[in-house]
């Protein structure tokens, strides 16, 4: 009967992100790839681990199933390797890249050495403290590493470079100890600065397994309830944040953090002031044909900076009647913010222009605006679960047959019923964007006839709200449909875009790999040289600007650049957004 060992090279990991669950996968650490284990796979591999010899014949396979298949897999994939199989022998066709998704970087001393700054590769924490930020290791990298690391552009194969090094008479990379040592110190799972592909079209993509760097998955600290009278979301925004920046730098980046500067992505401006060009038009809003005052309503306003530049860029748009001023107001929940936004827009708005309300029942007597906009917030708001209602159906079939109406129980039924939310083809649970259902009927009371509600968020037109659980809260995506059918029943006209539509937003611009990380380890190097990046989404155009003479002088490698739609730069998946266009008839 065959006789199996576990790769030398493939190591276990975990995510514990998802509350009171655990996923088990297995990594290899020469292509990234990744297999979450069936139970009875992953205790059959850990005993492998131990040394203890793994038998499995074609009969075992069958007999096993489900687990059979899977055993299977990772014997074609080499996790699973013969006595006599030479792990390394696969990998010498094969390209040599740096993975797009670690951070680390090599650059020149003057002595000529090449020193690493990196973070550890074998875990992730989500929501960091201030206490809990990975450390930035610098270490000096040997002749024979770094010759590998600058040369590992995906250009050449393994034998390849193998054949430029000086192997003092050795001309068999597999006989090579000093090589496999160095190629083994590269790659493994505490650095994992190299891998190899056979598919250099995968190159460019940052999701593709040579550019992955698999760890082991956490959470820092999920927000823990406080007081028994508030939900835990509730109670986070009054009480969880301690300091703005450092919420939307390390915490939860947001599509207008990431973009607070001016961006050839948007045009040359920052994402406020496109967003103020994209809502003062008179498609968006009919108002600008008869008023250049507008009463405009920011609801969770974030650090400020969004106010700031809008505001600032609503002082060049023309309605009909002439330049537009803004009377500007921001509702909010969290002090922290409010504390930063009013820092922020000091000159720009009064005390008596911010409001701290909870935005599923905000009442503001005598206020109506004209304009009310809700960006990035409501993914923030309650959800409510929904249930089918089993316990009748083979009575309702044999009395009313196949056409009888589907019942529904939880705490979000009535809102299903209300707004006529699911059908027959529903699932039979799933969640309601109920908190944003009350703030569209919150915002109609307060709008004047022909205003304009906009909310841009994440999600999708069908897909049902699904829990980000890598924050330090609860957080919901959007059903866009849903709120489009309960602003159609509360009496708005609606239109829905994706953000990029909205923004005319150029996701071909090409900007920076990486996320806070990454940015962690560049300006290690770069305050060396009095310069530092802002987490922010940062374009090729600009790094060149700030950077291109520091990274020449110390021949800086290890950073790279994708098209902003592939999705990996700093902030959210623009591409996940959408933005929901609602009127108020006159």
């Amino acid at each position: 009967m065959p006789s199996y060992r576990i790769n030398p090279y493939v190591h276990f990991v975990e995510n514990r992100l998802f509350p009171n669950t655990t996923q088990y996968g297995i990594f290899h650490q020469f292509t990234g790839e990744v297999l979450e284990l069936k139970e009875r796979v992953r205790l059959l591999l850990l005993a492998a681990k131990l040394g203890n010899p793994l038998s499995l014949s074609e009969e075992d396979l069958r007999q096993l199933g489900a687990d059979g298949t899977q055993l299977r897999e990772l014997l074609q994939k080499e996790f699973l390797l013969s006595d006599d199989r030479d792990p390394l022998r696969p990998f010498l066709e094969q390209y040599v890249a740096r993975p797009r998704q670690n951070p680390a970087l090599g650059y020149r001393l003057e002595t000529g050495e090449i020193s690493l700054v990196r973070t550890s590769m074998k875990r992730a924490v989500y929501s960091p403290g201030k206490d809990e930020l990975p450390a930035i290791v610098e270490e000096r990298m040997t002749p024979l590493s770094a010759e590998i690391f600058l040369l590992a552009d995906g250009t050449l194969t393994l034998g390849e470079i193998f054949e430029r090094q000086d192997k003092g008479g050795c001309k068999n990379l597999v006989e090579d100890r000093g090589f496999r040592e160095t190629l083994e110190f590269l790659s493994d799972p505490e650095r994992q600065l190299i891998k190899f592909t056979a598919q250099p079209d995968d190159l460019a993509n940052p999701f593709q397994p040579v550019n992955l760097v698999p760890r082991d998955l956490y959470h820092a600290s999920k927000w823990s309830l406080q007081s028994p009278d508030l939900s835990a979301d509730l109670d986070f925004h009054l009480h969880g944040i301690d300091d703005a920046s450092w919420e939307f730098d390390l915490i939860e980046p947001t599509v207008n953090h990431g973009l607070r500067f001016p961006s050839e992505v948007l045009g040359g401006l920052d994402y406020g002031s496109r967003f103020c060009l994209a809502a003062l038009c008179p498609d968006v809003l009919p108002l600008l044909a008869h008023s250049d005052r507008l009463e405009v309503l920011e609801v969770g306003g974030g650090t400020g900076t969004f106010a700031r530049s809008f505001i600032h860029q609503a002082h060049t748009v023309e309605a009909a009647a002439g330049k537009v001023t803004l009377n500007y107001h921001i509702l909010d929940l969290s002090p922290a913010l409010m504390r930063s936004q009013r820092a922020l827009l000091s000159d720009l708005l009064p005390a008596g222009k911010h409001f701290q309300q909870d935005a599923t029942a905000f009442n503001l007597p005598g206020h109506k605006f004209d304009l009310i906009v809700a960006n990035e917030v409501v993914a923030d708001f309650p959800v409510a679960a929904v249930r089918r209602d089993h316990s009748n159906d083979s009575e309702s079939k044999d009395s009313q047959g196949a056409g009888q109406s589907v019942e529904w129980q939880g705490e979000g039924a009535g809102d299903v019923q209300k707004y006529n939310l699911a059908d027959e083809a529903a699932p039979d649970f799933f969640l309601i964007n109920s908190g944003a259902f009350r703030f569209i009927e919150r915002a109609w009371e307060h709008l004047a006839p022909g205003g304009t509600l906009i909310i841009s968020e994440y999600g999708a037109a069908g897909r049902y709200p699904e829990q980000s659980h890598h924050l330090n809260h609860e957080e919901f995506s959007i059903h866009f449909g849903h709120l489009a059918a309960c602003a159609h029943k509360v009496g708005f006209q609606s239109r829905l875009l994706t953000l990029k539509e909205f923004l005319a937003l150029d996701d071909q611009v090409l900007v920076l790999d990486g996320r806070e990380e990454h940015l962690m380890c560049l300006n290690h190097v770069l305050e060396k040289f009095g310069v530092t990046l802002p987490y922010a989404v940062i374009t090729k155009t600009e790094f060149e600007t700030r950077c291109r003479g520091i990274a020449e002088r110390t021949g800086l490698t290890g950073f790279s650049f994708s098209p902003l739609w592939r999705g990996y730069h700093f902030g959210p998946r623009i591409s996940d957004f959408m933005v929901l266009i609602m009127n108020k008839p006159w």
